[in-house]
């Protein structure tokens, strides 16, 4: 598999089906993920390994080369952070720079323009933010970051990844429909 056949099969209506029947042929283009298959994430808001989770998320996105390439990046360096604690619950802290600095190495062996690749990786790296825990300051910051176009595929990917968890969690979505409605007031 090559990243130009990666790009197609990002743009087919399913993808995760194509990906996991070709994941050794993606495992050798995206090494990285192959930690991903089959890592059980032991933590409550989860019912997907990573890679299952991830094939979800890059199903739920939409079909656009950016928001299916950040869906296939946005946790693939959990099971290099992966910590347990005193429960036994499994913990990613800073999980979404590991997953940037991987994608950005794999843009820049595919020579992926610097747009989409600085674009790609802020969305990585924003995408488990709790914005509604931020305080006036970092919240202003955050805004600076993202143009309302920008920030439509930010919330794209944030809402792939909460359906693709533990559904008990779902009742997010109406908060991150909010919140999005909130932050798109402050570009008009």
């Amino acid at each position: 598999m090559t990243f130009q056949d990666l790009l197609v099969i990002l743009g087919s209506e399913k993808p995760s089906d194509t990906l996991t029947k070709r994941k050794e042929e993606l495992f050798k283009l995206i090494p990285e993920l192959k930690e991903s298959d089959g890592f059980n994430q032991n933590n409550p808001w989860h019912v997907y390994d990573v890679f299952e989770h991830i094939m979800h998320v890059v199903d739920g996105v939409s079909n656009n080369y950016v928001s299916r390439l950040s869906a296939l990046f946005h946790d693939i360096g959990k099971p290099f952070v992966y910590t347990e604690d005193e429960n036994h619950v499994g913990h990613f802290y800073n999980h979404w720079s590991i997953s940037k600095e991987i994608f950005l190495k794999f843009a820049k062996k595919h020579h992926l323009d610097e747009k989409s690749t600085q674009l790609i990786s802020k969305i990585i790296f924003y995408h488990d933010l709790g914005i509604k825990t931020l305080n006036e300051v970092d919240y202003k910051a955050f805004l600076k970051e993202f143009n309302s176009d920008e920030m439509k595929l930010l919330f794209d990917l944030k809402k792939s990844d909460l359906l693709a968890q533990n559904p008990k969690y779902h009742y997010l979505l109406e908060e991150y429909e909010d919140t999005l409605k909130k932050i798109l007031n402050n570009y008009i």
